[in-house]
């Protein structure tokens, strides 16, 4: 808890644009538009320093991790002060 950590995962947009800066990122692919990928022990909610562009590939970001107690959206996990982490190469 409060801790800076790297997590991969997938964008589940929360506002209209290719770019965001407030979004959720599930540990697996969304699959519907109308629902969550995963239960919310698998969804973390990001807070990001700057934008970062939308897609459909995993992407890995950086930032302070922290485990939430009694969340009104039922969100379990946030990073805030996230920044987007270029994959190591192959």
């Amino acid at each position: 808890d409060k801790k800076d950590v790297r997590v991969q995962g997938f964008i589940i947009p929360l506002d209209m644009g290719d770019k965001q800066k407030h979004f959720l990122l599930s540990a697996v692919p969304p699959h519907c538009p109308f629902c969550l990928p995963a239960g919310p022990d698998a969804i973390v909610e990001v807070h990001a320093k700057q934008p970062l562009a939308y897609g459909f590939e995993p992407i890995i970001v950086a930032g302070r991790f922290a485990v939430l107690k009694d969340d009104p959206a039922g969100v379990l996990y946030r990073m805030t002060d996230a920044e987007f982490v270029a994959a190591p190469s192959r």
